[in-house]
């Protein structure tokens, strides 16, 4: 399917729906990557102070909050992890204030294996993806 193979990465992907959270887990496992998953905002804060990711991938809809404020949790305890925002929300005036918040892709659902797949590797040092 790709030739980015992503051996040296870890995601941190953050969604509701465990169908959700489980495709992804699979597509990048399937391109070497580790795959944290969490199902709310509370338990991604804590994946990311235990094993700080290399990426983060996050649904806007939570329970108990959303992905910008989690993004915003995360940049507040000094992190500066590169975020992508997957969601089902395709309203103009949110895909700006994800951006503003700090998400360097707003992809919304259903995204492109091979779209999910290049905008990890774009986020990452030209060492961290290998072809």
């Amino acid at each position: 399917m790709n030739n980015i193979r992503f051996d040296n990465v870890s995601i941190l992907c953050v969604d509701n729906y465990i169908d959700s959270l489980e495709l992804l887990k699979v597509l990048f496992e399937m391109q070497g990557a580790h795959v944290y998953t969490a199902i709310s905002a509370e338990q991604a804060v804590r994946i990311c102070l235990k094993h700080h990711p290399s990426v983060l991938i996050c649904d806007l809809a939570l329970p108990q909050g959303d992905g910008i404020s989690l993004l915003r949790t995360i940049r507040s305890m000094g992190s500066k992890l590169p975020a992508i925002a997957l969601t089902g929300i395709s309203d103009v005036s949110v895909r700006k204030q994800a951006l503003e918040a700090g998400f360097a892709h707003y992809l919304v659902k259903p995204a492109e294996d091979t779209v999910l797949i290049a905008a990890v590797s774009g986020l990452l040092p030209r060492t961290a993806a290998a072809s």
